[in-house]
């Protein structure tokens, strides 16, 4: 007798068994998927998402890669990054972390990541996944020949590469919010891989124990469950529309900001040297007709380049949108799940603070885009007055360890305005305040 014959209420019950049954197995090796926090477990293909999964783990491990193979085992592995950080974010734990850890260090992922030539349809999937495994990749040392440290030093090479990325100012137009965004709204991954990779190496390069003040990488996600979202810590403004006064719940987050030398970004530097007999004089990178041109990563070369790193506190609570004083919420389409998990933009005000004591009244929102991807938007505030501006994507998706990378730049916009890129995470209320600034 074929299945279809079968009486309609039987049937029902041999495809709820055979979906249980593919579920069972497939979360007895992996954490829950995100989309099931959007949609009924019974609409997710528990069977076919388990076979991609096993699949994809054999592709790194013998190969060989056509290209189709290879992008669609590359989506696997984002997915699977994913998860371990919503698993976590929901447990402080993640069931994925050892089957990720075995197919970043003894398969060949790594080196098929950063070995390979992207084609064009690939590039984002690629810098993608190379931003949520830059701080595994990072945090190595050089001196050592396996997968990840290769991986390593071919990020090492392209450090001037991400440089003359970030501090081209015409990447930042109003086109692109002035942040990693593309025409239509999109996540420029490209962008976002470069700005990961400029603070991570300046990080990595900080003297003493500094290195190790960093956010954690996709490997390391214990976590304490956060009252929202997206991590930003506080009530939901709901709460603060009652006639119940309590006190503000504060996040606790600390923030490295990059920068050059704003002479050698945009301005003429101030120094002379002498070359072959010839007095030139050092111009700005952005506009310089030596070292091949503007733009161009031989600037980088120069031994009397500087770049400045900052680590700052900031303090943050969730409010209602109606106590934000100068933030505009921009313009984004919803992510189709926002409004089935109640992911509707997070506001906050808060504080930022450096090493010179000197503190900024912040205030932001978070929006979850179309894609899924959190965006961050905050302006710091001197003296009642807007002056600084920044937005950035959440590395990972809501609620992630991982943190906040993106760009800062005047509130004003103007052409000659400086930028440069930051890492935004949370820490514990309890961390030691020891922020520092390095040249």
């Amino acid at each position: 007798m074929m299945i279809t014959t079968l009486p309609t209420e039987l049937l029902q019950h041999f495809l709820s068994f055979y979906s249980y049954l593919w579920r069972h197995l497939y979360l007895n090796a992996f954490d829950p998927p995100v989309a099931i926090y959007a949609h009924s477990q019974t609409d997710y293909h528990w069977k076919s998402q388990l076979i991609a999964r096993v699949k994809a783990f054999s592709i790194f491990f013998h190969g060989p890669l056509s290209a189709e193979h290879r992008r669609s085992a590359l989506r696997t592995i984002l997915a699977l990054v994913e998860d371990s950080i919503a698993a976590a974010s929901r447990t402080g734990a993640s069931e994925n972390i050892s089957g990720l850890k075995k197919v970043l260090f003894k398969s060949n992922l790594l080196s098929n990541l950063y070995s390979a030539s992207d084609s064009p349809e690939d590039v984002q999937l690629t810098s993608q996944l190379k931003s949520y495994l830059a701080l595994v990749v990072t945090n190595n040392k050089p001196d050592v020949t396996t997968p990840d440290n290769q991986s390593l030093l071919a990020v090492l090479a392209k450090r001037d590469i991400s440089r003359a990325y970030v501090y081209d100012l015409r990447n930042y137009t109003a086109k692109t919010r002035w942040g990693p965004f593309m025409p239509d709204g999109s996540v420029n991954w490209v962008h976002v891989e470069h700005l990961v990779n400029v603070v991570a190496l300046n990080v990595r390069e900080l003297p003493g124990a500094w290195p190790k003040t960093r956010p954690p990488s996709c490997l390391d996600l214990s976590r304490r469950r956060s009252h929202d979202w997206a991590g930003v810590e506080g009530r939901r403004p709901s709460f603060y529309l009652s006639n119940t006064i309590r006190p503000f719940t504060q996040g606790t987050w600390r923030r490295y900001v990059c920068f050059m030398d704003y002479r050698d970004l945009f301005g003429m530097s101030p120094f002379v040297h002498v070359s072959q007999d010839l007095l030139t004089l050092r111009q700005a990178f952005n506009f310089t007709e030596m070292a091949d041109g503007p733009r161009h990563p031989k600037f980088f070369k120069d031994p009397r380049f500087r770049e400045a790193t900052r680590l700052i506190e900031v303090k943050t609570s969730i409010v209602p949108i109606e106590q934000l004083r100068f933030l505009r919420l921009p313009e984004a389409q919803p992510c189709p799940s926002s409004a089935a998990l109640d992911r509707s933009p997070l506001c906050f005000i808060g504080s930022s603070k450096g090493v010179n004591g000197n503190e900024a009244a912040m205030e932001g929102a978070v929006i979850e885009g179309e894609d899924g991807v959190p965006r961050w938007y905050f302006m710091s505030i001197y003296d009642n007055t807007p002056q600084w501006s920044s937005c950035g994507v959440q590395l990972g998706g809501s609620g992630s360890p991982m943190g906040v990378v993106g760009v800062w730049t005047t509130n004003n916009h103007e052409d000659d305005d400086p930028v440069g890129p930051f890492w935004l995470w949370k820490v514990d209320d309890n961390s030691p305040t020891h922020l520092m600034e390095y040249t």
